[in-house]
């Protein structure tokens, strides 16, 4: 295999990877500290949302690993860029939080799309903010820390 082909592999491995434990990890503190299956129960925002003991929610960090690998190939034109970066990691954060969380295209709470589109309070499109910030700012740096090892390495 070609050097070019390897580091392509070892880059989406590390970045399909990290995605899915920072993904594990802060889904499941947070459902925890912010009592999620209550509000799933309780607040009217998340009545179209399916019952967390559902199949496919349980299920979920299967699609991550997809999910993990269509960033990675999206971000790869810009790995040198963010690894070799003294601030790659808050490059990283500013494009993943910017582009899936702020700047969703669909009309999610904590979105721009949602807070114009959408009838629910502020309060309520905070909610899932802390966990989706955390998840990003924790991606971003394991992943760089992780890239920057790898290139030393090679």
């Amino acid at each position: 295999m070609s050097d070019q082909k390897s580091d392509f592999w070892g880059y989406l491995k590390r970045f399909t990877l990290t995605h899915v434990l920072a993904y594990l990890a802060c889904g499941l503190l947070f459902m925890n500290l912010m009592s999620y299956s209550q509000e799933f129960a309780n607040n009217e925002s998340f009545a179209h949302f399916r019952p967390l003991d559902s199949w496919i929610v349980r299920t979920a960090v299967i699609f991550q690993f997809l999910r993990g690998a269509l960033f990675a190939v999206i971000l790869y034109p810009f790995r040198k860029t963010i690894s070799e970066q003294r601030w790659g990691w808050l490059i990283l954060f500013g494009v993943i939080y910017g582009l899936t969380g702020l700047g969703a295209v669909n009309a999610s709470s904590g979105s721009i799309e949602g807070l114009i589109y959408t009838e629910i309070s502020l309060k309520e499109h905070l909610i899932g903010m802390p966990e989706v910030i955390t998840q990003a700012l924790a991606f971003s740096i394991l992943f760089w820390l992780w890239e920057r090892r790898a290139a030393r390495r090679t």
